[in-house]
């Protein structure tokens, strides 16, 4: 039997919203009005759908693009997604009573039980009570309107967190006790929020008082992150100190303590390396723990000359570093707004595809870069208090900066493949 077969069509698959069984309709392009109706097969009820600007999808509804999109995030008021809202058959704006009420009615109409000759009744039921999950859950329901379901609504495990996100991508909870939490995912959504603030501001008449208002929330919200900061770098700080008695405690500087001590460290890197960005994250607090104990070690040096070099040094390269950060993050903007162009004048899905990657990629790279900036001005600061540690004696202090030495010289040299030798040279302030 030979089968009939279709050309195929850019249909637009979607759900009723009076009886939620799934349909697709194909627009007319040639239409200019980005709302159509569209009756529904199984109820014939006709139902209201706003388009998107390619006439290739639907406003406001579930997408079916990459994670890594150029839309703004959505708000209460006028959410990302209104799938789950249109499942309940409530406006955005609605209040839990009102969503608990709707989804009372909904579980009945469309209960299994009461629709045993639909066999799209439990698939539909099912969608209901995700959708009443999400929405009756206040920061479910926030995240929800922000993002849409594609980007992390899951009433079973709840939301994919950017902070647990960005500790999981960049070390994980291995690294914790050594670069503490980082922060970026955090201040990345508060600058994020404050700058769709303050562009709504533009438009619109905003008073005085919540000028002042808004001002004195910035400013507090600064209070905190720089009070998370300092609690931040406090804790790291007792943790190194306690890390490096290891080494200023042992009961002689013998060949044979010291590649003890050695071999520890290195036993710990080895387990540290296979996490994720393991590699990249060791080389770079080893590189911040070997400037800071060449530049204690050698600032009596000559005058103090030895010091200033190392210190100018790492000036240096704080300055190389944040000017590489900006230009991952021009050069991510730069991909944004090609493929927002690109979107607006219409693309293949191919090309498409290839946007979203390459945007993706470089969007992980500043992440990266910008994790790494965080990670390495934070471990600055705990290096100058153990170094400058003043309830411990100078020698203490010259042992702890020769400890931090051998630490940063093991983990700058771990390999993801290959184990790198134990140093075997004997302790002592470097040139």
């Amino acid at each position: 039997m030979v089968y009939s077969s279709r050309k195929p069509e850019p249909y637009i698959k979607t759900t009723c919203k009076d009886c939620l069984t799934p349909l697709e309709f194909l627009p007319d392009t040639t239409e200019k009005n980005d709302q159509v109706e569209v009756k529904c097969w199984a109820c014939n009820k006709i139902v209201t759908f706003e388009l998107d600007a390619a006439r290739t999808g639907l406003k406001n509804t579930k997408s079916t693009k990459s994670k890594f999109t150029t839309k703004k995030r959505g708000t209460d008021e006028k959410p990302a997604s209104t799938e789950y809202y249109d499942l309940l058959g409530v406006a955005p704006t609605a209040t839990q009573d009102d969503i608990k009420k709707a989804y009372r009615k909904r579980a009945i109409q469309f209960h299994p039980d009461k629709n045993r000759g639909d066999p799209t009744a439990e698939e539909k039921f099912k969608k209901i009570s995700e959708a009443y999950q999400v929405l009756s859950d206040p920061k479910l329901r926030k995240r929800y309107n922000e993002f849409g379901e594609e980007n992390g609504v899951n009433p079973d495990g709840g939301f994919v967190d950017p902070e647990e996100f960005f500790k999981q991508s960049f070390g994980g909870d291995r690294f914790v006790d050594i670069i503490g939490e980082i922060s970026i995912g955090k201040d990345m959504r508060e600058a994020l929020e404050t700058a769709e603030t303050e562009g709504g501001e533009q438009d619109e008449n905003v008073s005085p008082e919540e000028k002042a208002e808004k001002e004195a929330q910035r400013e507090k919200a600064e209070k905190e992150r720089a009070e998370t900061r300092e609690k931040r770098v406090t804790t790291l700080t007792a943790k190194l100190i306690n890390k490096l008695c290891l080494y200023t405690e042992l009961p002689d500087t013998s060949e044979s303590s010291v590649d003890a001590f050695r071999q520890i460290i290195q036993i710990e890197a080895e387990g540290l390396k296979t996490e994720n960005h393991g590699v990249e994250l060791l080389h770079s607090i080893g590189y911040t723990y070997l400037a800071k104990a060449n530049q204690y070690l050698n600032k009596n040096v000559a005058f103090g000359l030895g010091g200033m070099f190392h210190s100018v040094k790492e000036k240096g390269y704080i300055f190389s570093e944040t000017v590489g950060t900006l230009r991952t993050a021009l050069d991510l903007q730069s991909s944004f707004s090609e493929l927002q162009k690109a979107e607006e004048k219409g693309l293949s899905e191919e090309e498409r595809q290839r946007l979203e990657t390459e945007a993706a990629e470089k969007g992980l790279q500043a992440i990266w870069r910008g994790s790494k900036l965080e990670v390495e001005s934070v471990l600055r600061d705990v290096c100058d208090r153990v170094l400058a540690d003043p309830t411990a004696p100078k020698e203490t202090r010259k042992q702890r900066a020769v400890g931090l030495k051998i630490i940063g010289s093991i983990y700058q040299k771990v390999n993801l493949d290959v184990t790198p030798e134990i140093q075997s040279d004997k302790p002592g302030p470097a040139a």
